[in-house]
């Protein structure tokens, strides 16, 4: 069972691992052929970060009033 489990963990981080060297590629592509400045894609990534942690933020506030109305132990 180990050696099935080390396998499947193998595969999933190569995988990710893929897909990272994949995005890389696009993004160089992006700023090499189109001429897309860098900074547009740091602030564009930036702004995405925000409305991550927002969104979160909310998630979590809302969690917690559900938790706190219904009053389960934390």
């Amino acid at each position: 069972m180990k050696v099935a489990t080390a396998k499947k963990a193998i595969r999933q981080r190569s995988a990710w691992l893929a897909s990272m060297f994949g995005c890389a590629a696009f993004l160089l592509l992006a700023v090499k052929i189109y001429h897309v400045p860098v900074a547009e894609l740091t602030a564009n990534l930036v702004v995405a970060l925000v409305l991550l942690a927002m969104v979160l933020c909310v998630a979590a506030s809302l969690g917690w009033l559900i938790a706190k109305f219904r009053k389960r132990p934390k």
